[in-house]
């Protein structure tokens, strides 16, 4: 009889655990990272810097890491805000810098210890003539980010 009530127990627990991420994490001891709000002070013409970020990071970590990627209650929170974004022109010459400031935050739900946050500054390069709407200097400037995010965020921390 006492063995039909561990074995029962036992089931319960396996069968819980693929649902409730607490249990879920006690059997799977990787670690999840949840996608959270990305935000923007900024306004860069027919573009969402936040958006494109965090497509760009998903889509990252789907090909990296996929069994770390949660919709909802993951181990750790990642979210940020984009700041302020200048251009840089030197006088008679062509070539002209993009550069954006975000700060991302990292937040881990089981070692709060590990939490942090940190401002990115990333730039690029681009030709003011030829690239009026900053298309391809955005694009590499969030793909760069997007590599540097996820080396502090895997390859920093042991657990993943």
């Amino acid at each position: 009889m006492a063995y039909n009530k561990i074995v029962f127990i036992l089931m319960f627990f396996v069968f819980t655990s693929c649902y409730h991420p607490s249990i879920y994490s006690f059997f799977n001891p990787k670690k999840t990272i949840e996608i959270g709000e990305f935000s923007e002070k900024i306004n860069i013409p027919r573009r969402s810097i936040a958006f494109d970020f965090k497509k760009y990071l998903e889509d990252y970590i789907m090909i990296h890491n996929p069994s770390n990627l949660v919709l909802k209650d993951g181990d750790a929170i990642l979210e940020g805000k984009f700041l302020d974004y200048i251009i840089l022109s030197r006088k008679n010459y062509p070539l002209r810098k993009i550069q954006v400031t975000v700060k991302i935050y990292y937040k881990d739900n089981f070692e709060p210890e590990k939490n942090w946050e940190k401002c990115f500054v990333i730039s690029e390069d681009f030709y003011h003539k030829k690239e009026l709407f900053l298309e391809k200097p955005i694009d590499k400037i969030i793909e760069k980010l997007t590599i540097q995010v996820y080396k502090k965020i895997f390859n920093e921390n042991n657990n993943w």
